[in-house]
């Protein structure tokens, strides 16, 4: 069995045989905070550097992009008490240069936005590096919409733990996603079917077709149990809508940012904390 559909197929398993902790609301016509964040640890290159995006949603039939939150109050706190402020960089865009990271470490935000305080917590889980990065050239066929190169990686499973993925592939600093329910089983994983084995040939966006010179990079991001389970739903989801996975689709899913003085308007998105692999090249000619 292919690294591909042995990934494929854990994901279709789990999607079908726990419970899912996420729920899918319709939103009200008055706005709600979106919340994009992920406090991340890169191997190899541990940055301060960390980003955190508010948005508000927008009508339900409105196709304009989400309007940005502007004028929050925005403060992550470390398991040890250590508040770092991300003041506002641009419209509805915080960030702190200071946050370094560690494997292990619970991280809060809170933020106030319009009258409301908000609260979400993530524990920053270790992921194992991905070894290798190549192309595959696929040609034209039944099954292959468009030939040109597609990027694979190989990376081993640590055994005996549970571990969960996200992918993100990016062709010349571009993080396209095609809107098919493929994205959920192929961006997103848990290691049910292959804990503790070498994944080889893996390629997390097949159906992207990279040119000769194009730069390609793959991101390896842990997730927990709830990021994971929120990934899959967004990316089955958005396959009828968008293809970029942080629009807002029509009915919206439930993340894990809540409202402290309101607990039923609780904020849309997801407050993450991750360790990421890179690894990049550039397409060979044929």
């Amino acid at each position: 069995m292919t690294a591909g559909r042995l990934l494929a197929l854990a994901a279709c398993l789990a999607a079908t045989g726990c419970e899912r902790v996420v729920d899918v609301d319709i939103p009200d016509p008055e706005p709600r905070l979106v919340v994009e964040g992920r406090i991340e640890l890169v191997k190899d290159a541990p940055s301060g550097r960390q980003r955190i995006r508010l948005s508000t949603t927008a009508g339900f039939f409105d196709s304009r992009p989400t309007p940005p939150a502007t004028g929050a109050i925005v403060t992550v706190v470390d398991g040890a008490g250590r508040a770092y402020a991300f003041p506002e960089i641009e419209a509805g865009l915080y960030g702190t240069e200071h946050l370094f990271a560690r494997v292990g470490e619970t991280y809060t935000l809170f933020l106030e936005y319009a009258g409301d305080v908000y609260e979400a917590s993530a524990l920053l889980w270790g992921v194992p590096p991905i070894d290798s990065l190549y192309f595959v050239f696929e040609e034209e066929s039944l099954f292959i919409e468009e030939e040109g190169y597609r990027a694979a990686i190989d990376f081993e499973d640590p055994a005996g733990v549970a571990n969960y993925y996200l992918w993100e592939q990016l062709v010349e600093g571009v993080n396209e996603i095609p809107p098919d329910p493929g994205n959920a089983i192929n961006l997103v994983s848990r290691d049910e079917l292959y804990d503790g084995q070498d994944v080889v040939g893996f390629q997390p966006n097949d159906e992207i077709a990279i040119v000769p010179g194009e730069h390609a990079e793959i991101r390896q991001i842990s997730l927990s149990r709830l990021g994971y389970d929120y990934y899959y739903s967004l990316f089955e989801q958005n396959a009828l809508g968008s293809a970029n996975p942080f629009s807002i689709p029509p009915a919206t899913i439930r993340g894990n940012v809540t409202n402290l003085d309101r607990p039923s308007r609780f904020a849309f998105g997801f407050f993450a904390a991750a360790e990421v692999s890179v690894a990049e090249g550039v397409a060979p000619a044929r």
